[in-house]
């Protein structure tokens, strides 16, 4: 078992290898060269093999907030923040001494440090990745131009009576429809707001609306005339206010009731306007692909094989088992009513129980009697 001096040791060696670049231990676990001949800089301090430069001081004064590093203007406050740097060295070496270079954790945490490395390495540090040309950003915007460049749509509802322009029957729809818009009108002004959409479903002779209520969905002027003509697309779009039931509409197909349920504003973003936003996704969706392609051959490269019967026999407990595992005790049951007192049974006999540590309690007689039914409001002996 480790000890905690160790731990903070093993915590201390993989701080170091993040804080220098991992010059103290090569990638097969032996040592390297002296750091001194790695870096650059005027050398401040040497720590046995090792060195710290002026790059190195002003890294880490860099690391602190501008509050911080106003402390240390004066020789004696910046001798005192190269010994923290100095006791820092001394205990990452004493550590590697001792093997902890090579210990599971810090090997661990340092391929973290590593794959963070090479990711910024070979994506967020490489410029050429993320320039799209504009060509490609224009074709983007031209092939989702619906996604920039939109018509107001509006949602409507109607009621439809079929009587085609000149026919006899239409006078007698139209009729029916003043007294449709009557009744919903004088219903909708009240608590049901939904009679249009329930009228609709009974009276309505546009089956492929009807069951829903008459909802035709969103759709542009354009749409609407090419539906219903060009007088049903005014009317609709003449409507300003969500819910509000226009009046009787006619058009070459039969007599309509409108209501407006929604709209959607235009929309006109041009290519410049939106181009960065383009560039974003472009180079998302590129770096995705690029880190996906990579690791995929570096997985190819490195022949990786799984064994699918080993992984099947791998036990993961539940949070919650492991938890209980660990000593931790379930969620405690909701707290009962206190029971009310009762005058205890004379004739019981007292109770020894034995609790899950394995002392034993002994209650007093009666002790575990249920008590009896209490009334919140006795009655009066004179209402007996």
């Amino acid at each position: 078992m480790k000890t905690a001096s160790s731990i903070a040791a093993m915590v201390l060696a993989a701080s170091t290898l993040l804080a220098c670049g991992g010059q103290g231990q090569t990638a097969g676990g032996g040592a390297a060269q002296p750091a001194a001949a790695k870096k650059q800089g005027e050398v401040i301090a040497t720590v046995g093999g090792d060195a710290i430069t002026v790059d190195d001081f002003q890294a880490k004064m860099e690391e602190q907030s501008p509050f911080i590093r106003a402390r240390y203007t004066t020789l004696e406050r910046k001798k005192e923040f190269l010994d923290n740097m100095v006791r820092f060295e001394v205990l990452a070496q004493e550590a590697e001494r001792r093997g902890f270079a090579n210990d599971p954790d810090v090997v661990a945490t340092m391929k973290k440090v590593m794959v963070q490395k090479l990711m910024r390495a070979e994506f967020d540090e490489n410029a050429a990745a993320q320039e799209i040309p504009e060509a490609e950003l224009k074709a983007f915007y031209d092939a989702n131009v619906n996604d920039y460049v939109k018509p107001e749509r509006v949602r409507v509802s109607h009621i439809f009576l079929a009587a085609a322009k000149g026919d006899a029957t239409r006078a007698k729809a139209k009729s029916e429809a003043a007294r449709l818009l009557a009744d919903v009108k004088g219903k909708e002004a009240g608590p049901i707001k939904t009679a249009f959409a329930e009228t609709a479903k009974t009276r309505s002779e546009d089956t492929a609306s009807k069951a829903a209520g008459g909802d035709l969905l969103f759709k542009t002027k354009e749409e609407l005339a090419q539906a219903w003509g060009e007088s049903f697309a005014d009317a609709v779009f003449g409507l300003k206010t969500i819910g509000e039931v226009g009046g009787i509409v006619e058009t070459d197909k039969g007599i309509h009731l409108v209501k407006l349920t929604g709209r959607q504003n235009a929309l006109d973003r041009p290519f410049e306007s939106v181009k960065s936003q383009i560039q974003n996704r472009l180079f998302r969706e590129k770096r995705t692909k690029s880190f996906e392609d990579f690791v995929a051959q570096l997985k190819e490269k490195a022949n990786v094989q799984v064994k699918d019967d080993v992984l099947a026999s791998v036990e993961v407990v539940p949070a919650a088992e492991q938890a209980l595992g660990a000593g931790m005790q379930p969620p405690a049951a909701p707290a009962a009513p206190m029971p009310v007192p009762v005058k205890a049974d004379t004739k019981a006999e007292p109770k020894t129980l034995k609790g899950p540590n394995g002392r034993t309690v002994t209650l007093p007689a009666g002790a575990l009697q249920a008590p009896k039914p209490q009334l919140l409001n006795p009655p009066n002996k004179a209402e007996k």
